[in-house]
């Protein structure tokens, strides 16, 4: 693990973890393409979800439709919208309301309701005692879900199912060095921030109060994790291809691997530190 010394220089994006909501204004909607532009609101990240919401008078509104951010274009932002599902009730009337100019958009909607994915109990508990301003939801709860879907190995819809049926928004991942945040809907990156934290000891899957998890007898997520770094890497890179970060991460483990011994003694007493990129987790 001495090579992750090397990638604090490779961090391409630090700042706070998000927990607030931003807010804006649509611009213009393309109702044939389902797609919508809305004004740009700083935080903004390619892969955040949100809601458009349209009001119905002056006392009450409605939800119309999740949007996922696609690109952002100097001072507008893109996005598709998708349907909302989860309230879905074929019993009950339907409004006919579209999305329209003026309406309002809440972007990084449930990011205050966040999942942790540490490596141990001493990581765990410092992260989400730094980051008191979300509400952290236990990964107790993630294990049980993992059980009943007979993965030992988390799968990317077993994150899916997990934020959907808790009202997850995000996702924070400890590795050496680094935390990344994804939008749990969107399983995409939306923020990478440098820590000074030790991961020596590592459970598997990850940190969790529940010893045992249920595996099925064959197909993906049956078997138990043997490198919970280069796992949730590899995971992270099926809906972010192009990320860095993860590119960097993977180069460098590649190296060290084929280098092998020499390489690691090579590093084995450096020892980097870099003020401005660390967060005050010590």
């Amino acid at each position: 693990m001495r090579f992750i010394l090397l990638l604090s220089f490779f961090t391409y994006s630090l700042f706070a973890l998000i927990s607030e909501p931003l807010h804006s204004k649509v611009t213009s909607v393309n109702l044939e393409e389902q797609t919508l532009s809305i004004h740009f609101i700083e935080g903004a990240r390619v892969g955040m979800y949100g809601a458009i919401v349209k009001n119905l008078g002056e006392s009450h509104s409605i939800a119309l439709k999740w949007i996922e951010i696609t690109s952002i274009e100097g001072d507008s932002i893109k996005a598709k919208m998708i349907p909302i599902l989860a309230l879905e009730q074929s019993a009950l009337p339907s409004g006919t309301w579209v999305a329209e100019e003026g309406d309002h958009a809440v972007i990084g909607y449930n990011y205050h309701r966040a999942l942790l994915i540490a490596p141990n109990p001493s990581i765990y508990k410092k992260v989400t005692g730094y980051h008191t301003n979300k509400q952290w939801i236990h990964p107790d709860i993630f294990t049980t879900v993992l059980s009943s879907h007979g993965h030992p190995s988390p799968l990317v819809e077993d994150f899916f199912h997990m934020c959907r049926s808790n009202n997850i928004g995000s996702v924070s991942l400890v590795f050496d060095k680094s935390i990344i945040s994804i939008d749990c809907q969107s399983f995409k990156i939306i923020e990478n921030k440098a820590i000074s934290l030790k991961t020596n000891e590592i459970q598997v899957p990850f940190y969790t109060r529940i010893s045992n998890i249920q595996a099925n007898w064959f197909g993906e997520g049956n078997d138990e994790i043997q490198d919970y770094h280069m796992y949730y890497v590899n995971l992270l890179a099926q809906n972010n291809p192009d990320n860095k970060w993860i590119q960097t991460y993977k180069a460098i483990k590649n190296k060290e691997n084929q280098k092998g011994s020499w390489f690691d003694s090579l590093f084995s007493s450096i020892n980097v530190t870099n003020k401005e990129d660390q967060d005050p987790l010590q």
